[in-house]
């Protein structure tokens, strides 16, 4: 499992087969500087696909109550022109962002068949974004089909052939995502690489011994966010003071997700660019953050606990951190068990090794070192062969 006593770190060199270089999906999000007629359009859009959304899950439901059968995605969209036909104002809406509408709902429907929870009624507040086909890119503005050209606030070049986008709606403006296909560019240091061991205390620690600090992102708004969903509880549901209050803490939402992203962006660029290569581990954060089971009141402080530790999972952004380094460098994702319990000199697996949340000392060896640095040792260690392993399979 880890590097055995003595063993010194091979350099790694470029891969020869081109293991990681292929053609990928990029997505780059920016801001729309809309004309007042321009945003009126996109709005009507927008509810012209809620309609559809409703109407054809309406559908749905009265089938399988009634005849105990079921309605296909092609089924809809074959109905598709005779409501543009009975609906005129419909005919605005371009017929393939009515068609991935109902993509959408048998998106929804095959989640539910898998266990999540059944499709909700589409309205104004959960359904603010609208997919468009067949769109063209300039330098500083974006052309969609019956609208026009679109400018762009002023950003980085899109690169790549575009092939689909999605117009948001957001408390801040509006924004479109644009899908393009590329062949990823991405930072290369050959003889580095480097292992990460995730966590709450710290947002991440290196096999270096560089410790990332957690900027706690939820907790530094916390107090803002509850007394504006406390003023948001004291109004009228509907009202216009609710209304602007609900703004409000929408806002706020959205500027925490975004210095949130910030942060993620700053430090994967800075390892990306130092290290050819990065071994993180393999979490699985939806298992991570379940809730606790169980009475409330027999267990209020665990559930309590786990809810704190839920959020703070959360919060740290882990998931969102190996996709943006994904496509900045190379990535290897490694089985994280025992990875806290083997020694990284020795090898030997005991978990009366960790002294404490911070402290380990191998119980054969007697080497001592930082806990979570010792993961990361191991964890390097463990994407260093397997990295090794796929590019001599690849070059076989």
């Amino acid at each position: 499992m880890g590097l055995q006593a003595g063993d010194e770190w091979q350099p790694l060199t470029m891969p020869i087969c081109d293991t990681f270089v292929h053609p990928m999906i990029r997505t780059y999000k920016r801001k729309l500087k809309l004309t007042k007629s321009q945003e009126q359009r996109i709005s009507s859009w927008i509810g012209a696909c809620r309609v559809v959304y409703n109407l054809a899950l309406e559908i749905k439901i009265e089938s399988w109550k009634k005849l105990q059968k079921g309605v296909s995605q092609y089924d809809l969209q074959a109905q598709l022109p005779a409501l543009r036909e009975e609906l005129a104002w419909m005919k605005d809406v371009d017929s393939q962002s009515l068609q991935n509408v109902l993509k959408r709902l048998d998106l929804a429907y095959k989640s539910f068949f898998k266990g999540g929870g059944f499709p909700k009624w589409a309205n104004k507040r959960n359904f603010r974004s609208i997919h468009i086909q067949r769109i063209k890119c300039c330098e500083h503005t974006v052309n969609i089909p019956k609208i026009g050209d679109l400018k762009l606030f002023k950003d980085s070049p899109i690169v790549g052939h575009p092939r689909t986008a999605k117009i948001i709606k957001e408390p801040t403006g509006y924004f479109i995502c644009i899908q393009c296909d590329q062949v990823p560019v991405k930072f290369v240091s050959e003889n580095q690489a480097i292992g990460l061991d995730m966590g709450i205390a710290h947002f991440c620690i290196d096999s270096n011994g560089k410790f990332v600090p957690n900027k706690k992102h939820f907790k530094t708004h916390e107090r803002h966010l509850r007394i504006a969903n406390r003023s948001l509880a004291r109004k009228k549901k509907g009202s216009n003071r609710w209304t602007r209050q609900a703004k409000k803490l929408s806002r706020l939402h959205h500027t925490i997700a975004n210095v949130r992203k910030d942060f993620l962006h700053q430090e994967s660029t800075k390892i990306a660019k130092a290290n050819f290569m990065v071994c993180m581990e393999d979490l699985k954060i939806k298992n991570m953050s379940k809730s606790a089971k169980g009475n409330a009141e027999e267990h209020g402080k665990n559930v309590a606990a786990k809810s704190g530790l839920n959020r703070s999972i959360l919060d740290c952004g882990w998931g969102n951190f190996g996709i943006l380094l994904e496509y900045k460098t190379n990535v290897i994702r490694v089985n994280p068990k025992y990875t806290s319990q083997i020694c990284s000199s020795c090898g030997h697996k005991d978990a009366q090794s960790r002294l404490s949340q911070s402290q380990f000392k191998c119980t054969s060896c007697s080497h001592t070192l930082n806990a979570d640095v010792n993961a990361a040792k191991n964890i390097l260690s463990r994407g260093t062969a397997l990295y090794r392993q796929r590019e001599a399979l690849a070059c076989a």
